[in-house]
């Protein structure tokens, strides 16, 4: 059996469900990432994260989602976003589909790191309440978290995006893709104390909006937030290594849990 959905004929998705009823779905965004990477970096990570959890764990792979909530980085040329209430209406009608066909628990490997997170958590709230299906959302801010605070060799303000960690990766998986002499530091160095954005600087936050005005700005008319120079395929490795061993066991605790459907709806 392959492992992504739209490889298999409907037969095999049948019969898969008699064993299993778990299944993950890749959501990224097709957005700038400064000039050392393409556009496409978190939908593809997204893809690269299932596709090892799902050799790992023989589980199957929805077709990804490729595009997300990214208006700010319509900043730059190339970036496709989703309004928010597209994004929330998209995935809830694929989260339908699929438990109207007999999966009971779903697992959302988010590459838009945090920023894809308020509309797909909506999506989530309503499935979850209608239907009673587990449907989690991995991360790698929060599923990864304590690897992205041990990997990284950046002062603080040195995460955010296009930087040493997504970057790492691409270096690792996507080497033809990427520019590595393009690649730059950017760490506002006069940020309010309460406008932190580095995930791994635990300290008091105010959550804020961008604009495209703004995040031009602030990315210096690059498109990174925080620095890219340090980057390194070795670290990429362990870097995904890490976050791979966790959704794996995670995933091992998905197939033990008991999930009851209360009612399922097919998307009208």
């Amino acid at each position: 059996m392959k492992h992504y959905l739209h490889e298999n004929k409907w037969e095999d998705i049948e019969k898969y469900l008699q064993d299993k009823t778990t299944i993950i779905l890749p959501v990224g965004s097709v957005e700038q990432h400064g000039k050392h990477l393409p556009l496409g970096t978190d939908s593809l990570l997204a893809q690269e994260i299932a596709q090892d959890v799902a050799k790992a764990t023989d589980t199957l792979i929805a077709s990804p989602l490729w595009y997300g909530w990214a208006p700010h980085h319509m900043a730059y040329t190339g970036t496709v976003t989703l309004r928010p209430e597209t994004l929330t209406n998209l995935v809830e009608d694929v989260l339908n589909s699929l438990i109207y066909h007999g999966f009971k628990k779903i697992l959302i490997v988010n590459g838009h790191r945090e920023a894809n997170l308020p509309p797909l958590k909506i999506a989530l709230g309503r499935v979850r309440n209608q239907t009673g299906a587990f449907i989690g959302i991995a991360d790698p801010f929060y599923i990864n978290a304590v690897a992205g605070k041990e990997l990284s060799d950046v002062e603080p303000g040195g995460i955010g995006h296009a930087e040493e960690l997504e970057t790492s990766i691409m270096y690792d998986r996507y080497p033809d893709l990427c520019s590595p002499e393009k690649s730059v530091r950017n760490i506002p160095e006069n940020h309010n104390k309460f406008l932190q954005h580095d995930p791994n600087v635990f300290t008091d936050k105010i959550l804020t909006a961008s604009d495209v005005a703004h995040y031009k700005s602030a990315t210096n008319n690059i498109g990174v937030m925080g620095d890219a120079t340090t980057a390194d395929s070795k670290k990429g490795v362990v870097y995904q290594e890490r976050m791979v061993k966790n959704l794996t066991e995670f995933i091992g605790y998905l197939d033990t849990l008991e999930v009851k459907i209360r009612q399922t709806n097919i998307p009208l």
